[in-house]
């Protein structure tokens, strides 16, 4: 299925925008596709389902939108997906990371930022992993692998700047 999707957003800034994407896939918890908002494009992204505010048919509608009727709402959906700093007990759906290709200094710095950000940092590509973050010297076959089960890459900046945002920015 392809498309595009017309989409009100608000990441873990509390910042609100809309977004226009050609729809390439998306999967239980994210949307992924080609940013082309405002003539910008060629970039990819990857969205959060649950921070999504309201879906357009066309762009005058979203830009009809107003968020002041919606703040609430927009509120209500972005505290219910910032994860809380404490869990109380282990959760059954958990973010998966793995680190490769990066100088054993980076990828320490880097295992405990995911960490902070109660990450689920893996040793190796799982089935389950959700994100690979690859470094310099990064396994092609670890690259393959990932690409092969629909599995996001991203570099340190597009892992920094998704524990930023929450956000996955992708390729230029």
């Amino acid at each position: 299925m392809s498309g595009k999707l017309i989409f009100a957003y608000i990441n873990v800034k509390k910042e609100f925008s809309i977004h226009v994407v050609n729809y390439i896939r998306q999967d239980e918890k994210y949307i992924q596709g080609i940013y082309i908002t405002n003539g910008d494009s060629g970039q990819l992204r990857t969205y959060r389902k649950d921070r999504i505010i309201a879906k357009f048919d066309n762009e005058l509608d979203a830009n009809l939108y107003d968020l002041a009727d919606n703040l609430e709402h927009a509120l209500d959906v972005l505290a219910t997906t910032i994860p809380s700093s404490k869990s109380t007990s282990a959760s059954l759906n958990t973010f998966d990371i793995h680190f490769t290709g990066f100088k054993q200094a980076d990828k320490q710095r880097l295992i405990k930022l995911a960490e902070e950000k109660e990450l689920t940092v893996r040793k190796s590509v799982t089935l389950n992993l959700q994100l690979l973050c690859v470094g310099y010297n990064a396994s092609i076959k670890k690259i393959e692998k990932a690409q092969e089960m629909g599995i996001s890459l991203m570099n340190e900046s597009d892992f920094l700047n998704f524990l930023e945002t929450g956000e996955i920015l992708l390729g230029e």
